[in-house]
Order: structure tokens, then sequence, then C-alpha cells
């Protein structure tokens, strides 16, 4: 999650014929100002992105406008002419994590000729990227590409508005004992509808990412549950010990882009957890089934609200690399990072370029990460090696 380059991509912009708009973001929540692309010319076409003076928040939905006017032309109040009845599309990514499913809104007519709306969510913060591909009412093609910075989600007691979907759990026994397998069934339902949502995009192989963490974070499993043709998920799954777990589901509805939806269910019976509850910072060494892996942020101290970089290496009981690990759901590696509180939840890859393959060579690998705010995290890193799925928990201090 490298800050994107704006006035480079500008430049890039311009030189096929476009010129583009950079404004400062207002520096809030003690983040300092970045820029950000929100205007494309095009002839004597203005296309601008309106995004709020408030700026835009990870975690929840939010209508962004776009406006197209014909600037040779003015209305009635002497304005720039508003284009009607284009016909648009829209692909959001984030550069950064190319591995990101891309959001496809879709995009509706404001009530103003030239005005135009579409809803987007974005799942955590950082730099995206809004491709807008315009056919004019005279057959003329646009393409125009903006980037806004997206902040982490609001401060805690603000009012955000709700999620696009939601995890639903389904009939979960209120007396499930620890020890003995129980099918944990689950829908995501699409919050504005109430209807169950069925199509979902292959992301890393599977369709749906299901992560369990014990409340304390102290346990972690990540595994694939199946889906029935009502749109049902259903994983048998046991718990180790009683209490209270978060249930993540990880998806990409069709077109709507990465969601990490989050509810929780109860062991009422068993015993209690057989591992440290009160865990605390460790950056490793971690050792699993002979191998020890060790994890260092390339920036210190460690930013807050801003991409960075983990690297975690990996050695076997003597110390030498190990250079066995083979790829797993489409990555060389997998990252979970968890806020303490349970609700904050970030799921990296390493890089697929030239760098990750030498780094790859001496049994290290890198990890996009962002740590919205301060406070303990549990990271889990997972890696396939001998044909086994070896986990490792870490655990990062944010100030």
């Amino acid at each position: 999650m490298n800050q994107i380059k704006a006035l480079s991509l500008a430049s890039a912009i311009c030189a096929a014929s476009f010129s583009s708009a950079v404004m400062p973001l207002p520096a809030f929540l003690g983040a300092p100002a970045q820029t950000q692309v929100t205007e494309v010319k095009h002839q004597k076409y203005r296309i601008e992105l309106l995004v709020p003076e408030e700026g835009v928040f990870a975690g929840e939905e939010i209508d962004i406008e776009f406006r197209i006017t014909d600037t040779t032309q003015k209305d009635e109040l002497q304005e720039d002419l508003g284009i009607a009845n284009v016909e648009s599309s829209a692909v959001v990514t984030m550069p950064s994590m190319a591995g990101m499913p891309a959001q496809i809104p879709e995009i509706h007519r404001e009530g103003i000729p030239g005005y135009y709306g579409m809803p987007l969510f974005f799942p955590h913060g950082g730099d995206y990227q809004i491709s807008l591909k315009l056919k004019l009412p005279t057959g003329e093609m646009i393409n125009a590409i903006f980037l806004i910075l997206v902040q982490d989600e609001r401060p805690a007691g603000s009012q955000p508005t709700p999620k696009p979907f939601w995890l639903k759990v389904l009939g979960f026994p209120a007396n499930a004992a620890a020890g003995q397998p129980v099918d944990l069934k689950l829908r995501v339902i699409d919050h504005k509808t109430g209807f169950v949502q069925k199509d979902f995009q292959t992301v890393h192989e599977q369709k749906f990412h299901l992560l369990i963490a014990s409340e304390d974070l102290g346990w972690f499993a990540h595994e694939h549950p199946t889906m029935a043709p009502d749109g049902t998920w259903t994983y048998r799954a046991t718990f180790p010990a009683n209490g209270k777990y978060f249930i993540y589901g990880d998806v990409a509805p069709t077109g709507k882009g990465s969601q990490i939806l989050v509810s929780h269910v109860n062991i009422a019976k068993g015993p209690k957890p057989n591992w440290n509850t009160k865990w605390k910072a460790n950056l490793g060494p971690v050792l699993v089934q002979g191998v020890n892996a060790k994890m260092r942020p390339i920036d210190l101290p460690v930013p807050i609200g801003k991409g960075t970089v983990v690297e975690i290496a990996l050695t076997d009981t003597k110390g030498k690399a190990v250079l066995d690990t083979v790829p797993w759901l489409g990555a060389a590696g997998h990252l979970m990072i968890l806020h303490r509180d349970g609700r904050t939840v970030v799921h990296s890859h390493p890089k697929e370029d030239e760098e990750a393959t030498r780094l790859a060579r001496l049994g290290k690998f890198r990890f996009t990460a962002r740590f919205p705010k301060a406070g303990l995290y549990r990271a889990y890193a997972q890696f396939s090696h001998h044909g086994k799925i070896k986990t490792f928990g870490f655990g990062i201090d944010v100030r």
C-alpha cells in the first residue's frame, strides 16, 4: 500500500492528451496532507470527481458524484454546461494491492444534467484509483482516471453509515461445546434489499475465506466453507475452548469489491483456553513444527493510518533459511492482522515482483500492511511447507 505518486500519474495522463488537477486533502485525524486527482480535462470537456469535504472513510458505503461539463458552453447560471445522457461505467481498484478484487459500481444519473453518482465501499484506508469510461451523446469516448485517499474508519463513538453487506449466523446452538464438531452456517445479506447474496468472485482460489479467532485473539483458524444453492455457507467447526469467537467472512460479492464482514458465536460449554489469553507484543522468533518465523516491520516506529511493509523471515532450527515453501491459495503466504478489539482486520499477501522473488530465495517474505489505529495487534502469518499449513502468531504494539 505504498503512496500513489499522484503527480506522476497525472503527468502520464497529460501525455495521452488529458490534463488532471490535484488537490490537497484536509489533514484530519492527525494525518498529513496528501494529494489526490479529482479533475480530468479532455479537449473541451471537464470531468470532476466530487469528493466530500470531510473526506472518505473506510468501512462504510458512500455515494460519490462526478460531473461532466462542456467548458465552451454555459447554462442559465453561467456555469459550464452539464452533459446529460452520458453512458458511463467505472472500475475501482487499489493499485498497491493488485490481488484485491475490483469494484464495479452501478452508476446512476442525478437530478441535475451532467451529474452522476456511484455507490462505493472501501474495505480499509489507503490510495484507490477510480477509472471511468464515458460515452458522450455525440459518440465521443473519454477515459478518466481519478485517485483518492481513503481514511481509516471513523473514530469510536461516531455514527458511520451501514456497510452494504452483513454476515448472519444461522441457528448456532446455544449449548455448543468445545471439542465437539458443530455446523457453522453463514449467510451474506445485502443490507439494502435484505436478500441473500449468492454471487461471489473467486479471490485467491476461494469465494469465501472464513477466519475464526477467539475473543482474546490467542487462537486463530483460516478455513473455507461450501455454499448451498440458497446462499448458505457451511463449515464443520470444532472450537478448542469455551468463550466468544469472532467470525470473519472475507468475501467479494460480484462487482462490489472486497468485504470483511464480522459476526460472532459463543461456545457455552467446555474447558477454558489452554493458551495465553493475555498475550503481548512479540515479533518472534515463533517456532511451529520445526520452522522459526520472525517478523520485522520495515518502518519504525510502525506508522498509524499509513501503508507500510512487514517482513517475515523463515528459518529452520539450525538458523538456515527455509526455501521450500510453496504457494497456497494463489499466494506465497497469507497475513491476517487483527486489532485487539477484534473489529479491524487486514488480509494481506506478499507482492509478486522481482524483489519478492529475490527475497523468497532468502526465506523472506514482505507483506503490505496497514494499522488504522493505535493499539495492540495480533498478526497471523501462514505458509505451506512440507504439505502442511503452518501458522505463526505475532503481537505488534502500535503507538
